[in-house]
């Protein structure tokens, strides 16, 4: 069997570019990035039992869970990208610190969406975007002597509890 060439205009290069809201009024570049960027989809199954069965069966599985999380390795540290690393934090209006807050999260904290666009070999771009989304692993630094910051954030999907049949992520290609 031999490649074709459409199997090597689909193969995605480099990193991707992080965008906030994208596609909104408020779209924004998330920041310059270090390490690449992560995208994960778990899915938990449930394998239906009978009597006689012999091992997974077509047709009588079922996915139980299912969530989505984007993994990014964020190197602007403004204020504002501190608070979204922290969830439920706020900023102090008066001296732009970042406090840990109530310790309650408010719909007001979920990003409408997150959205990696990567580029194809072949030009077009593969945009995996996110809905509902929190950034859910804390925040840790490590300042390294001769090196840059780089912070690990975790945004997580969620699903909107009005419509749970919504989905928490598309992942759609984009030709200019």
């Amino acid at each position: 069997m031999s490649l074709t060439t459409q199997q090597l205009q689909n193969i995605i290069i480099d990193t991707g570019v992080v965008y906030v809201n994208y596609g909104e009024s408020d779209e924004k570049l998330l920041g310059p990035c270090k390490g690449g960027n992560s995208f994960l989809v778990e899915q938990e199954f449930k394998d239906v039992e009978y009597d006689g069965r012999r091992g997974k069966t077509k047709g009588l599985r079922r996915i139980i869970n299912e969530n989505a999380s984007l993994k990014v390795r964020l190197m602007d540290l403004s204020q504002d990208n501190i608070k979204l690393a922290l969830a439920g934090a706020k900023i102090d209006t008066m001296t732009s610190a970042v406090t840990n807050g109530s310790r309650i999260i408010l719909d007001s904290d979920y990003l409408k969406n997150i959205a990696l666009v990567g580029t194809t070999a072949g030009g077009a771009s593969k945009v995996i975007t996110l809905y509902n989304v929190l950034s859910d692993n804390g925040l840790a630094m490590e300042m390294i002597d001769k090196d840059e910051l780089a912070v690990e954030l975790n945004f997580s999907a969620h699903y909107d509890p009005t419509n749970l049949e919504s989905p928490i992520y598309r992942i759609e290609e984009i030709t200019v």
